[in-house]
């Protein structure tokens, strides 16, 4: 008696490897088109963007501060600084802040996650 594979039992593989492939195959490209849609949303950026946000608030609450004490606002961004303990240390790369002594207003270089790094 001849022992072996019949072709039953071959196509049987063949269709389970194959299945196997699909999926895989599936697999794979719903990875790649999550890392896509990561790396087009930049989350990381956002709360980088988020933290310098927060930044600014803390330095806008030292000029409130010295407003109440002063009766006035800082003369320009160094005297600003000067109040702080340290220097603010912004999370987007090349982001900072400018100062309008005029209106006492405080905005950020970089205000869009997309241009944050």
């Amino acid at each position: 008696m001849n022992r072996g594979f019949g072709l039953i039992e071959i196509l049987i593989v063949l269709v389970v490897v194959a299945l196997a492939g699909t999926f895989l195959y599936k697999y794979v490209m719903s990875t790649t088109a999550t890392v896509e849609t990561l790396k087009e949303q930049r989350p990381l950026a956002g709360a980088k963007l988020a933290a310098d946000v927060a930044t600014l608030g803390t330095i806008r609450t030292t000029l409130e501060t010295y407003r109440s004490e002063h009766g006035a606002l800082p003369a320009d961004k160094a005297a600003v600084l000067a109040l702080l303990p340290a220097a603010p240390r912004f999370q987007c790369s090349g982001n900072d802040f400018q100062y309008d002594p005029a209106g006492g207003t405080l905005s950020l270089l970089i205000n869009d996650p997309g241009s944050c790094q």
